[in-house]
């Protein structure tokens, strides 16, 4: 919401919901092993119950920004500012403090690696890069930030080129929902190969069924800038696609790898 100019609001049923599904998966497929869930600052801070509640079931809590912004348009200053802000919130709130951090949107362009360093100085490890490795080769990433950073250890998201070389898809978020199983687990398999962490990422409404985080057109309508109604019947693609695909895809990758557990267990 805060995109489209207007207030955001965090919306406690919807969450609620998709932290119950999330950890009855993680009790019922995953041998109750831990989740790694990152979270907003603004989350921490009006909704803290539901943080404490992941703490005390043992998952980890790591950092998804303070704002749900785009990190590519704010200046190394304003960063540094927000993740210091969104630390203090989640550690408020969970009695933890958070050493993961996975920026939103994945808005950490090549352009712009600068933006690790300020993250160096909050975090031990980073998920947040996006490598594709049909514009670049992996040794001429590996050749710049984060991966030439001594503290920050990075666990980038590597797609797979699919259709001739046209799509870029990755392991997670509406990839995970739209594409097939087969597709997912091929993803996975291609990050194997090269030697990186295969990674499955999801929000809560990639796997919840009835558009409980919808935005209401009377809220688009609010929005001083026009342009942001074209993001209303986005959320179709965001919310009412193959959501109930998920967790039987996720069952599916599960007879091929075992689930790693929490990403702080990934440092070890």
């Amino acid at each position: 919401m805060r995109s489209i100019g207007v207030e955001p609001r965090v919306n406690f049923d919807a969450l609620s919901l998709g932290y119950k599904l999330a950890n009855d998966f993680s009790k019922n497929k995953l041998n109750s092993k831990k989740l790694t869930f990152f979270t907003t600052g603004t989350v921490a801070l009006t909704f803290p119950e539901l943080l404490k509640q992941i703490a005390s079931d043992g998952h980890e809590i790591a950092c998804h920004y303070h704002y749900h912004d785009l990190m590519y348009k704010e200046s190394n200053d304003q960063i540094d500012r927000n993740l210091s802000l969104a630390k203090e919130a989640i550690f408020q709130a969970s009695g933890e403090e958070p050493i993961g951090f996975r920026a939103p949107v994945f808005s950490i362009p090549k352009d712009r690696i600068d933006i690790f360093d300020v993250i160096e100085k909050h975090f031990l490890y980073d998920s947040s890069y996006v490598l594709f490795l049909n514009k670049y080769t992996k040794e001429e990433y590996y050749r710049e930030k984060p991966f030439t950073l001594k503290k920050l250890k990075e666990f980038p998201i590597v797609p797979k080129s699919f259709f001739y070389q046209k799509a870029s898809i990755k392991s997670g978020g509406t990839f995970l929902r739209l594409f097939t199983k087969k597709m997912m687990l091929e993803v996975m398999e291609f990050n194997k190969e090269l030697g990186f962490t295969p990674l499955v990422y999801m929000h809560p409404y990639d796997y919840l069924e009835n558009r409980e985080f919808w935005v209401s057109l009377k809220e688009f309508l609010k929005s001083k800038n026009l342009s942001s109604l074209t993001k209303y019947p986005r959320q179709f693609q965001w919310q009412g696609l193959r959501n109930k695909t998920v967790f039987p895809k996720l069952e599916f990758i599960l007879d091929s790898y075992e689930h790693q557990g929490k990403m702080s267990e990934l440092l070890k």
